[in-house]
C-alpha cells in the first residue's frame, strides 16, 4: 500500500479554496476553446460547412478512441505518495495552456494541409485537456466522507459554472477594443482572450497542485486494466447513467448554435455574454436550490423533475424570443426573453451538479463489488454517451447551420477593407434563420433534457441503499489501511 489514509480526513479551508481556484481556472481555459472554437472555424477561417463537419468528426472519433487508453493510464495503481491524479495535472497543465492558444492561431496553408493542422492541434488539445482535467476528479478523492464530498462537489459545480461564463466576459471586453480599432479583427479578439485565459489557468493550476491532497486509500495490486471496463459494463447503474448522458448531450446542438444566434440577434459574437450570462446565473441559483432540495428529496427525483421543468422553460424562451426579434427595441419582450434564459439556466443547476454525485456513488458501488478504484475508467465509460452525442452534434451541426442545403441558412461574416483597415462585417440574417436557430436553442434543448430523465426511473442507488454502500466502502478502506500499517484505523463516520 503506497497511498495511506491521511490522519486528518477533513479538508482545510485553505486547501479547499486553492482546489476550487484550480478547477475554476482550468474550466475558464477550456471554456474559452469550447465556446468560441466553432465560431473561429466558421467566421474567421471561413471554412465550408462540410470541411468543419469533417474536422469535427475526425477529432471526435480520434479523441474518443485515445481516451480509452488515457483512462487505463490514469487508473493504474499510484506508485508513490504523490497521489493518483496530481502527477497528471502537473504534467499536462503547461502543454494545455500552450495548445489552448494554438487553437486560435492557424497558418494559412492550402486547405488539405490546414485541415490536417487543425485536426492535430485539436487532438493534442484533447489529450492535454484529459490529463489536466483530472484536477476535477480530485474532488472524488479529496476526502473519504460522502457528506463532505457532496459539499465539495457542490462548491466545485458552482465555481465551474461561473468559470464557464468568464471567457464571455473576457471576449466582450476584448471585443470592445475593436470599436476604437486597437484589436481590428475577430481572430485577434480570440487570440488575445485565449492568451489571458491560458496564462492565468496555467499558473493557478501549477500552484494549486502544490497544496491539494488526495485522501482516499488506494490498493497497489496491478491488474489488467481491461478488467475494470468489464466490471463497469456489468454495473446496471453505470449503464443507466451512460444512457442518460447519451440522450442529454444531444441537446448540445443548442450550445453549438448559441454564439451564432447571439450574432444574428445582437450583431456581434462578443455579445454572446448577454445570452450566456442569464443562463449561467440561473445555473448558479439552480445549484443552490438543488443543495436545498437534496435535504428533502433524493438526486434521482430532482433530476427527473428538472427535465420536465426544462421543457416548459425552453418553450417559454422560444415564444418570447420570437416576440423579441419581431419587435426590436421593445424592452418588455427583450426582458421576458432573457428572463426565460435565466429560468432555463436553473435547470442546468441540476444537470451540471447531479451527474457528478451519481458518478461518485457508482464509484463506491464498484469499489465495494470489485475492490478497485475505477475513477478514470468509469469517467470514460459514462463519457461514452456524451462523446457519441457530441460527435453527432459536432458533425451534423455545421451542416444544419449553414451551406446551400442547411436547415438554418446562417450567413457567415465577411472581411471588408474600410479606409485602409480590414474589419469583420456581420451580415443581417433572415427571419427564417433566426426562428430555426431559436428552435434548436430552446425547444430542442428542453426536449432532450426531458428524455434524459427517463433512464433514472430505474436507478436505485439512493436512500438506504446508498448509505449501505458507503458504509461498506469505508470499512473496506479502513481494513486495507490497517493491513498496510498493522495499526487499527478508525472508520470515518458515515453521515
Amino acid at each position: 500500500m503506497k497511498n495511506r489514509l491521511n490522519s486528518n480526513n477533513k479538508v482545510p479551508n485553505k486547501e479547499l479554496i486553492i482546489f476550487l481556484m484550480s478547477t475554476f481556472f482550468y474550466t475558464n481555459m477550456t471554456s474559452m476553446v469550447n465556446n468560441f472554437r466553432q465560431a473561429y472555424l466558421i467566421n474567421v477561417l471561413q471554412l465550408g460547412s462540410s470541411t468543419v463537419s469533417l474536422i469535427n468528426m475526425i477529432c471526435a472519433v480520434a479523441c474518443f478512441a485515445l481516451s480509452f487508453f488515457y483512462a487505463m493510464i490514469v487508473d493504474r495503481p499510484p506508485q508513490n505518495s504523490k497521489g493518483k491524479f496530481k502527477p497528471f495535472v502537473k504534467m499536462a497543465t503547461i502543454p494545455l495552456g500552450i495548445i489552448a492558444v494554438l487553437m486560435f492561431i492557424t497558418p494559412r496553408f492550402p486547405l488539405p494541409i490546414m485541415v490536417a493542422y487543425l485536426c492535430i492541434v485539436t487532438i493534442l488539445n484533447g489529450a492535454a485537456s484529459y490529463f489536466a482535467g483530472t484536477v476535477n476528479t480530485i474532488a472524488y478523492v479529496i476526502t473519504p466522507s460522502n457528506v463532505e464530498r457532496e459539499k465539495i462537489l457542490s462548491y466545485r459545480g458552482v465555481s465551474n459554472a461561473i468559470a464557464g461564463s468568464a471567457p464571455w466576459v473576457i471576449v466582450l471586453v476584448i471585443g470592445l477594443l475593436r470599436k476604437p480599432g486597437i484589436i481590428k479583427t475577430e481572430e485577434m479578439m480570440y487570440i488575445v482572450s485565449a492568451v489571458l485565459c491560458s496564462v492565468v489557468g496555467t499558473v493557478t493550476m501549477v500552484l494549486g497542485m502544490r497544496v491539494v491532497k488526495e485522501r482516499t486509500v488506494y490498493g497497489d495490486k496491478k491488474e489488467n486494466p481491461l478488467l475494470g471496463y468489464k466490471d463497469i459494463i456489468k454495473n446496471k447503474y453505470a449503464l443507466l447513467v451512460v444512457t442518460s448522458e447519451l440522450i442529454m448531450n444531444i441537446r448540445n446542438i443548442s450550445g453549438y448554435l448559441g454564439i451564432f444566434l447571439a450574432t444574428a440577434l445582437l450583431g456581434d459574437p462578443s455579445k454572446y455574454i448577454l445570452f450566456g450570462l442569464p443562463t449561467d446565473i440561473g445555473a448558479f441559483i439552480g445549484m443552490l436550490i438543488v443543495n436545498v432540495l437534496l435535504k428533502r428529496f433524493n438526486s434521482k427525483q430532482i433530476y427527473i423533475c428538472s427535465g420536465v421543468y426544462s421543457l416548459f422553460a425552453n418553450i417559454g424562451a422560444f415564444y418570447t424570443g420570437v416576440l423579441f426579434f419581431r419587435n426590436p427595441g421593445n424592452f418588455s419582450f427583450e426582458a421576458a426573453f432573457f428572463g426565460f434564459l435565466f429560468l432555463i439556466g436553473m435547470q442546468y443547476g441540476a444537470s451540471n451538479l447531479l451527474p457528478s454525485m451519481f458518478q461518485a456513488d457508482i464509484l463506491e458501488d464498484l469499489e465495494v463489488k470489485t475492490h478497485k478504484r475505477l475513477d478514470a475508467s468509469l469517467g470514460f465509460f459514462i463519457g461514452i454517451g456524451g462523446t457519441v452525442s457530441n460527435a453527432i452534434v459536432s458533425t451534423v451541426a455545421p451542416l444544419i447551420l449553414y451551406g446551400k442545403n442547411s436547415l438554418i441558412h446562417y450567413l457567415p461574416p465577411v472581411l471588408r477593407t474600410v479606409e485602409g483597415v480590414t474589419k469583420t462585417i456581420y451580415l443581417t440574417q433572415t427571419y427564417h434563420s433566426k426562428v430555426m436557430m431559436l428552435v434548436f436553442y430552446t425547444i430542442f434543448n428542453g426536449s432532450f433534457m426531458l428524455f434524459a430523465g427517463i433512464p433514472f426511473l430505474f436507478y436505485k442507488l439512493t436512500g438506504k441503499e446508498r448509505s449501505r454502500v458507503h458504509a461498506e466502502v469505508l470499512a473496506y478502506r479502513a481494513s486495507i489501511a490497517e493491513n498496510d500499517t498493522g495499526n487499527k484505523v478508525e472508520v470515518p463516520e458515515n453521515q
